[in-house]
C-alpha cells in the first residue's frame, strides 16, 4: 500500500459530504479526518478484515469486493461502491453475540481513508446525537445492499447485467460530474459472479448490448457507449423492484 497525502483535498470533500458525515457539525468532521491516514490498493489487494484492527475504513475511490468465509474459501457476494464507511459494527461489537468476520478485497485500483475507530467514539461519546447520522446512513446503504441483491438475482441475465453495470461504474457518481469510462477493471468471470450466472451467458449478453449499440467490446475491455440508454434501462429496472 503506498500513501499520497497531496490527494487529501479531494477525499476531504468528499468524506464531509458523505451520508455518513454531512450532518455532523465541521469541526468534527474535521478533527477526524485528520487523524485518518489515506492509502492506495491494487486490484486483489486485501483492504480490511473485520475486527482485524481497530480502524474503520471509508472508501473514497475504486471499489472492493465483500467477501465471507465459505467451506470453500472466500465468498465474493458484494461489489461495495464509494462514499462507503466500512467496519461500522466495530463501534457496537460489545453489544453483538455474533461476530461475522467480512473481509474486503480491492475490485480495482482503490482509495481508501483508514480512521481510528476510538477517534469516532470518542466524538460519539462526547455528542451522543451524531450517532443519529451514522444511524441513519447504515440504514441507507443495508437497503441499498438488499436493493442490490434482489437486482443481481432476479430477471434475465442481460437485465441483471445492465444493472451490475450501472451499480459498479455509473451509480456511484452524482450529476453532472458521472464519468464514463471504460470498465476494464472487472473481468467477464467477476461479471459473471455479480449477476450469479456463468462468463458464457455474460459474454452472449454484452453482445446483444454491443449490437444494440449500448457499448463496445474490446479486449479486456467494455466501452459504454450510450450511457443515457444504459441509465434509463437501470433506473426503469429499479423502479420496477422498488
Amino acid at each position: 500500500m503506498s500513501f499520497f497525502p497531496t490527494s487529501r483535498v479531494i477525499i476531504w470533500d468528499l468524506f464531509k459530504k458523505s451520508p455518513w458525515f454531512s450532518k455532523w457539525p465541521s469541526l468534527d468532521v474535521s478533527e477526524i479526518f485528520k487523524k485518518g491516514t489515506l492509502g492506495k490498493h491494487p486490484k486483489g489487494e486485501k483492504v480490511y478484515k473485520d475486527y482485524a484492527t481497530q480502524d474503520l475504513c471509508f472508501l473514497a475511490q475504486g471499489s472492493l469486493w465483500a467477501c465471507l468465509a465459505g467451506d470453500n474459501g472466500l465468498i465474493k457476494f458484494c461489489i461495495i461502491n464509494p462514499p462507503a464507511l466500512i467496519g461500522t459494527a466495530q463501534l457496537l461489537k460489545d453489544d453483538f453475540e455474533d461476530n461475522p468476520s467480512y473481509e474486503f478485497y480491492a475490485a480495482e485500483e482503490s482509495t481508501v481513508l483508514t480512521i481510528p475507530a476510538a477517534a469516532i467514539m470518542e466524538r460519539l461519546d462526547e455528542k451522543p446525537n451524531l450517532w443519529r447520522p451514522i444511524t441513519e446512513a447504515a440504514i441507507f446503504y443495508q437497503r441499498q445492499c438488499v436493493r442490490q441483491v434482489v437486482l443481481m438475482c432476479c430477471g434475465t441475465i442481460k437485465e441483471r447485467l445492465i444493472s451490475a453495470i450501472y451499480h459498479h461504474r455509473l451509480s456511484n457518481t452524482s450529476r453532472p460530474h458521472r464519468q464514463y469510462r471504460s470498465l476494464d477493471s472487472i473481468s467477464q468471470e467477476e461479471w459473471a459472479l455479480m449477476t450469479q450466472s456463468s462468463r458464457q451467458h455474460v459474454n452472449r449478453a454484452l453482445r446483444e448490448l454491443e449490437q444494440e449499440g449500448i457499448l463496445t467490446l474490446g479486449y479486456k475491455k467494455i466501452e459504454i457507449k450510450d450511457p443515457s440508454e444504459l441509465e434509463r434501462l437501470a433506473l426503469a429496472r429499479m423502479r420496477r423492484n422498488a
